[in-house]
């Protein structure tokens, strides 16, 4: 019996003596805490869209409104043409423009949480039919594709006065494109969101107290 007693002793003092309070609960992994991740919004469109008028990305009119609505923003515009109008082929340097189709397999790629359609400039140039079959099939692939994305749409702009009548035209028809698939629509034109001290030096792209103007009317929108 002292010898079993004396074995018992001698395994009591090789347990370790702990410095932490015996009745303290025990977590032996890291508590990690999830950070939330912004949603990623696609913006379409033309050449304002990716920047023209701006000195530097930051202060065009998408970067602007994606930080203040906390977005990751991808920016897909070409400047060779708007996704509206269908894009000019030639036009976006040594690489061909993409067309309508592949900007939006490429959004849909990206499975964003908010795609924002640019429709831009309404100049006389543009063949009104065939802008508007191009938003509406534009618009209409960018839905079922993205079914649960929200879809915003930018109207038209009138840099070279509130008398262009076509891009009034524009804008009623870019406007029932997106009633038709559910996408938010914010006008331009009610009232022109434009001055001509915000037309650039080109007289096409707007400058940054344009973009500025853009990203804080479409934020007023959608708030």
């Amino acid at each position: 019996m002292l010898f079993v007693g004396a074995i018992g002793l001698a395994l009591l003092a090789l347990q370790p003596v702990g410095t932490e309070d015996a009745g303290a609960p025990k977590d032996p992994y890291p508590t990690i805490t999830a950070v939330p991740r912004a949603p990623t919004a696609v913006f379409l469109g033309g050449a304002s869209t990716s920047g023209a008028g701006v000195s530097g990305q930051a202060t065009r009119w998408s970067t602007g409104l994606a930080a203040d609505k906390g977005w990751q923003e991808v920016n897909l515009a070409t400047k060779g043409g708007v996704i509206a109008f269908g894009v000019t082929p030639g036009t976006c340097g040594p690489s061909p423009c993409p067309s309508y189709q592949d900007l939006v397999a490429k959004t849909v790629g990206l499975n964003p949480s908010v795609v924002v359609v640019a429709a831009e400039r309404a100049g006389m140039n543009v063949d009104l039919p065939e802008a508007v079959a191009t938003i509406n099939a534009a618009l209409a692939a960018l839905r079922v594709g993205l079914p649960d994305a929200t879809l915003v749409v930018v109207g038209p702009v009138a840099p070279n006065g509130m008398d262009d009548t076509r891009a009034v035209e524009l804008d009623s028809e870019v406007r029932a494109a997106a009633a038709r698939v559910g996408a938010a629509y914010v006008a331009l034109l009610e009232p022109n969101v434009l001055d001509p001290s915000m037309v650039a030096s080109d007289g096409v792209s707007v400058n940054e107290a344009g973009h500025a103007a853009i990203a804080a009317r479409v934020k007023t929108a959608l708030s």
